[in-house]
């Protein structure tokens, strides 16, 4: 009977479901590391970020846009005519949604000229707005970014750290011989 196959075959399995715990954990992580480090940009002529005429709020009221932080200048465009809107007839800003109690980006109507029924008796499609945004989770400060980074690499080294260190003390190779 070989005993040392067996012993070789029984730690093989071992670091064999250890490695699968390890790259589960590690892949749950990594997704979600990726998801709060990375920003989204929005907008432009064929993007679905249209305010429809019908959705555009009335004067000095709001409604809430996609996204959790403003990482640019927003660009607002008559979706009909194709010409920028001063940025003085309307504010963009991060609030607390009043719907949702998240923070989330919040598009404010200042001038009447583009409310809901101007648009509207004007034949006008809306607003595109094109802007990025961090999405929910995303992380703000650059450091914090690096540092989440920072846990998917040393998380891969560990994995591979555990692998090499279980082979080697348990004479694994020896077995390949």
């Amino acid at each position: 009977m070989n005993n040392k196959a067996q012993v070789g075959i029984g730690q093989f399995v071992m670091i064999f479901v250890g490695v699968i715990v390890a790259i589960s954990l590690f892949l749950a992580s990594a997704q979600i590391i990726g998801l709060s480090t990375t920003s989204i940009a929005l907008g432009g002529v064929n993007s679905n970020n249209t305010l429809l005429a019908a959705d555009i709020p009335a004067v000095a009221s709001s409604v809430d846009l996609v996204g959790q932080d403003l990482l640019d200048t927003p660009v607002v465009v008559n979706a009909s005519g194709g010409q920028t809107v001063a940025a003085g007839n309307y504010t963009i800003s991060e609030i607390v949604s009043a719907t949702t109690g998240v923070k989330t980006i919040s598009f404010q109507l200042d001038d009447p000229q583009f409310s809901s029924a101007n648009q509207t008796a004007s034949g006008s499609l809306g607003l595109n707005i094109t802007y990025t945004y961090g999405p929910d989770g995303y992380i703000n400060s650059g450091a914090g970014r690096s540092l989440a980074l920072l846990i998917v690499i040393l998380s891969a080294l560990a994995i591979a750290v555990f692998v090499m260190s279980e082979s080697l003390r348990n004479g694994l190779k020896d077995m390949f011989k």
